[in-house]
């Protein structure tokens, strides 16, 4: 499994490469990219030839794993020859590719690279355009309108790839290895990469290659594969190819107990969804965009409970170590702020829904910023400026430095929950008022207050804080978080802001004429009075952190919005399946005497149901990456995070803890 263990936070290793005719060459492995002959040719020769791509083609869920991701030359050509097998393929068929590169190539570099390949520029244009930054883990980019996901690990593959396997899933039909060559990069060709490529492989997967070295042949027919040589292009003598010759007994190598895996079961193919707000609504669209028929049924009306704010912004907060807050917060800002840019330019109304305008955050924090700043030549989320330069940014005099994160924006929740609900698998049902659902011969059997009955092979509840009132959630360490923000019509100083203003509390550029900032932090306030007191508070600390822009703290009648935000003892969401709590408590008591005990023994749950919760004030941030996490696992996929991310989510973590206290929950 990858482990950070608060270690130094780093981007991701830099390649050193020098450029040969226009072709990228490895410096430190003293091998090209691709062949200098024709890579293209070359790639369809070895790879998809090699790996039958065609026959694996027709398959409902194609999910194909390469490692050596590079300038993505031969997952482009995938994706090509998929997009033209139209009629091989099932109507509702998707995509889904995994690429590993341990040192990826910057933007510019990527480009550059693909100057030499116009016949493939419509494809090389989009995935130049969401290109991941320098930012080690799990990129997930999504292309709804080709039904392709690709996740780009930027690790390296070794860890990565035992990181999945240790999930115990078999995920994939296609392997593409394609590492620089083996005499000058073992470590990806190496004995742990081929055992975690049986363990993962699905039934007849087939893998293709450009090496025949002796050491891979060997390492890949010892690890359970097939192995066949074959013509090789150009120059090369020889390439190999081969198949999965028989599912093995997964290897348990990694020893880790699998109290936060969901117990293998078929993809569901409808769904209730309880709660839409934010958790509910992007759960809801996750499942719908992979086929399956959801139902929501709301309460009151969408967005009405911690997602009703006026305004949001996509946040995040750096930090010098990993950890497993930092990591999930920058891990779900990328996600977050690369789908609300493609929103933005479609689905919802730029100025109204949201604005793509950035934030500053100001900080006092210095030993942070000195930490960050050596790492300014990167291509990272976020820039270190001095007070001067902030000043600029921001369109407002500033004496402290700040963090300027360019690919942020505010955005309206409320328009945005509608555009996730806007889908024709997902049919919304508001005003149910309170829902009690039940355990059926198959599946979950739910009610709503209007005497409705709905079926469905699962339950997702995104209720926040009312799942301490049910009975298979009460154990779960919620807490309210009242927030009150103020809305503060927009002034000549104000209207020039360039950019959103993070200090104590937030401030966005003006939605339709008025500013909505704040907010208070009110820890178990559950009240919903809206008070003169903290409106005072609010302009207060915005004043004092931008006095030029001259807010009035002495109006008598100021109006802001009360919203109560869910939140965990450890601030992380909760995600997953719902443990069946006292079944857990007896499988994994072991743990008390020994926390590092290996119990080998499935988390017990309550099958088919499913919990997303706890966003508390980062919802419009968190809300993308953790509806993937979810539905990824639910419907049997790679998932988008490391294991150790997934692990700080799932809600038998704080079963666990329990356990191993000796306080069992």
């Amino acid at each position: 499994m990858i482990n950070r263990d608060n270690s130094h936070w780093q981007p991701t290793p830099a390649p050193d490469i020098e450029w040969r005719d226009g072709i990228p060459v490895s410096r430190e492995y003293d091998d090209v990219y691709y062949s200098t002959d024709n890579g293209i040719a070359e790639s369809r020769y070895v790879f998809l030839e090699g790996s039958q791509f065609l026959a694996h083609a027709k398959k409902r869920r194609l999910t194909i794993a390469e490692t050596g991701f590079g300038t993505g030359l031969n997952c482009l050509l995938a994706v090509e020859a998929w997009l033209n097998a139209g009629d091989q393929r099932a109507a509702d068929s998707t995509l889904h590719y995994v690429g590993f590169e341990a040192q990826p190539l910057n933007k510019s570099e990527l480009q550059r690279a693909w100057e030499k390949w116009p016949s493939l520029s419509y494809l090389a244009r989009r995935l130049i355009e969401d290109w991941p930054q320098a930012t080690l883990g799990c990129h997930r980019l999504y292309w709804a309108d080709l039904h392709i996901t690709l996740d780009l690990w930027w690790e390296d593959a070794q860890q990565a790839l035992i990181d999945l396997a240790s999930r115990r899933r078999r995920y994939f039909n296609l392997w593409f290895l394609d590492g620089f060559t083996p005499a000058r990069n073992e470590s990806a060709w190496s004995t742990p990469i081929f055992t975690a490529m049986a363990d993962l492989s699905q039934k007849e997967a087939t893998f293709a290659t450009f090496t025949a070295a002796g050491e891979v042949r060997r390492g890949l027919t010892t690890a359970g594969f097939k192995v066949h040589k074959r013509s090789g292009f150009g120059v090369k003598r020889e390439a190999l190819w081969g198949q999965l010759a028989h599912l093995k007994e997964p290897s348990k190598a990694s020893g880790v107990t699998p109290w936060d895996l969901t117990p293998k079961s078929a993809p569901p193919t409808t769904a209730v969804v309880i709660g839409a707000g934010l958790a509910g609504s992007f759960a809801a669209r996750a499942l719908a965009e992979r086929g399956v028929c959801v139902t929501v049924l709301e309460a009151k009306a969408v967005a009405s409970g911690g997602s009703s704010n006026l305004q949001g912004i996509t946040y995040t907060r750096p930090s010098r170590r990993h950890g497993v807050l930092a990591d999930f917060a920058l891990a779900s800002y990328q996600i977050a702020t690369r789908l609300y840019d493609q929103l933005l330019g479609s689905t919802l109304v730029e100025g109204v829904d949201g604005h793509r305008c950035g934030y500053l955050q100001v900080t006092d924090d210095s030993e942070t910023l000195n930490y960050l700043e050596q790492f300014k030549h990167r291509d990272l989320p976020f820039h270190v400026f001095d007070s001067d330069e902030a000043s600029v940014q921001l369109g407002a005099p500033l004496t402290q430095p700040a963090l300027f994160f360019p690919g942020a924006s505010w955005l309206h929740p409320a328009a945005v929950c509608r555009e996730r609900l806007s889908h024709p698998e997902i049919t919304l049902l508001e005003f149910c008022g309170d829902c009690t659902f039940s355990q059926a011969t198959q599946g979950w059997q739910t009610d709503d207050s209007l005497g409705n009955r709905y079926e469905s092979d699962i339950v997702i509840l995104a209720t926040a804080n009312q799942l301490t009132t049910l009975q298979d959630t009460d154990w779960l360490p919620l807490q309210t978080i009242r927030g009150q923000t103020t809305h503060v019509a927009a002034t000549e100083s104000s209207r020039n802001l360039r950019t959103a203003f993070c200090h104590e509390g937030y401030l966005p550029p003006p939605r339709q004429g008025i500013h909505c900032l704040g907010a208070t932090y009110g820890p178990q306030d559950s009240a919903l009075d809206e008070r003169h007191a903290d409106h005072i508070t609010n302009l207060q600390k915005l004043a004092r952190a931008l006095p030029s822009l001259n807010f009035s703290t002495t109006t008598a009648k100021l109006a802001g919005h009360v919203a109560l935000r869910c939140t965990t003892t450890d601030y992380l969401p909760v995600v997953g399946p719902v443990p069946d709590r006292e079944k857990f408590n007896a499988c994994y008591a072991g743990l008390r005497t020994k926390k590092t005990r290996f119990i080998d023994e499935e988390c017990p749950v309550v099958p088919g149901l499913f919990v997303l919760a706890g966003l508390g004030s980062r919802g419009l941030t968190a809300a993308p990456l953790t509806a993937e996490v979810l539905v990824s696992d639910i419907m049997g996929e790679p998932s988008p995070v490391p294991r150790y991310l997934q692990q700080a989510l799932s809600p038998a973590r704080f079963l666990k803890r329990g356990v191993v206290r000796g306080r069992p929950l």
